[in-house]
């Protein structure tokens, strides 16, 4: 099967929703999210004009960032409120309208008090006015700006990495590190070099990648674990991996407590995975997806970068569901069981998950009364209501941490042509 990402999931595949009695709901209303925790409530906080959002971020503690996919919109929430104009565009290629390619991450950056720096994802074409429009190179590119309280100004473009051939698996989003790193994720553009662990395959291509730079400039973090291989040549930008073998990502975080990066990853069709992502992780796409156990690979088959190592998902998901965004919520406002653990959202069910971490927050923490099916770290759709929180989100692109520290879901719904709203999950 040929995947075309994340909201072609979508297309073509039904899934039984899973809702376990007693999930409690705070409206009548037949489209209204429910949960499974009776002590919490979700409400909507933008429930229209929003279309195929794909990320958002605080600037403060009334506004939010909204990114439109298709549109290359950027939509402002103010005090609970959708503002109808955009307040700021970009020329995006779309060439893939319901999948993968356009407006895709944000990120901000908070200075003293000021107004924030403010990251953006975005696939575009190149600026290079001397070749002809239809062949102009398509590039994914991450720009710095700075929000002025009306718009973002004084683009500067930090990272440029490749798009083609494409159009699929971009990944896009964005997050930072508790070092002041940002950590940005590509998926494989649909190629098949050493960068997706064919020995034979083309050189390292800044695919398929996990890349991990300095904010001003897009530089690499100089202890990154690839920082001092010199023989694939400054075009493979191999200073700034932190990560390879990636097929697809739309989700990053950072644990709160000790600042390890943590992924979502998107399968073809068999798995998708939650992964801890340590400097050198090599995820082994294109060899597996899932456990290694469950597959006839072993290490010796996957292509071993000098400082890189392989590990197994986390949890892994059988069949892929369309896993997105990954969340840590670091706050205790909605009650100290969810504080500082995970919550991860799918496109395919719009399900909610939830996981408390291990002691050495290293995994995931079973419950042996309910979650005796997932000792084996495989959630197959059977298991599926063991570990969602919530259902009926639609599809979720993207879970935060607010200001209030409470927990914002952003979904859309692709039946409804990418009508996008925005909720919010808080303590009854």
């Amino acid at each position: 099967m040929i995947s075309i990402g994340i909201l072609a999931l979508l297309t073509g595949i039904t899934f039984q929703l899973l809702i376990e009695p007693g999930y409690s709901s705070s409206s009548n209303e037949d489209d209204q999210p429910s949960l499974r925790d009776p002590n919490l409530d979700v409400q909507p906080i933008v429930d229209h004009g929003l279309s195929s959002p794909t990320s958002m971020a605080f600037i403060d503690e009334n506004n939010i960032l909204v990114l439109e996919k298709n549109s290359g919109n950027v939509k402002l929430v103010s005090d609970g409120a959708l503002k109808a104009d955009p307040v700021f565009h970009l020329e995006v290629d779309n060439t893939t309208l319901t999948c993968c390619r356009g407006l895709l991450g944000i990120e901000t950056l908070s200075k003293n008090g000021g107004n924030p720096d403010v990251f953006l994802y975005v696939t575009e074409a190149s600026s290079n006015n001397e070749i002809d429009d239809e062949e102009q190179e398509i590039r994914n590119r991450v720009y710095l700006y700075q929000w002025n309280g009306q718009s973002l100004v004084n683009p500067e473009m930090i990272l440029d990495l490749p798009a083609e051939p494409g159009p699929n698996h971009p990944g896009g989003k964005l997050k930072f590190g508790l070092d002041g790193y940002l950590y940005t994720v590509i998926g494989d553009l649909n190629n098949d070099g050493m960068l997706q662990n064919f020995r034979d395959g083309l050189p390292p291509d800044a695919s398929s990648v996990i890349l991990k730079v300095n904010a001003t400039d897009g530089t690499g973090a100089i202890h990154n674990p690839f920082f001092n291989v010199m023989e694939y040549g400054s075009t493979s930008q191999i200073e700034k991996y932190y990560a390879y073998g990636i097929r697809n990502s739309f989700g990053l975080a950072i644990d709160p407590v000790n600042g390890t990066l943590w992924e979502t990853e998107n399968g073809d069709e068999d798995y998708d995975e939650i992964n801890l992502v340590d400097p050198g992780f090599n995820s082994g796409w294109e060899q597996l997806m899932g456990p290694m156990s469950e597959s006839d690979i072993d290490i010796t088959d996957l292509v071993s970068i000098p400082g890189s190592h392989y590990s197994n998902p986390v949890l892994s998901f059988a069949p892929s569901l369309g896993l997105t965004d990954i969340e840590f919520l670091n706050s205790s406002m909605i009650g100290d069981r969810y504080k500082n653990n995970v919550f991860v959202g799918d496109i395919n069910h719009g399900n909610l998950y939830f996981f408390e971490l291990n002691g050495t927050r290293n995994g995931i923490k079973l419950d042996p009364a309910t979650q005796s099916g997932l000792e084996d770290l495989i959630a197959n759709e059977e298991e599926l209501n063991e570990i969602a929180i919530g259902t009926g989100f639609a599809g979720i692109t993207d879970i935060e941490t607010g200001p209030d520290g409470l927990l914002y879901i952003l979904t859309f719904d692709q039946a409804s042509d990418g009508d996008g709203k925005i909720y919010r999950i808080s303590s009854k």
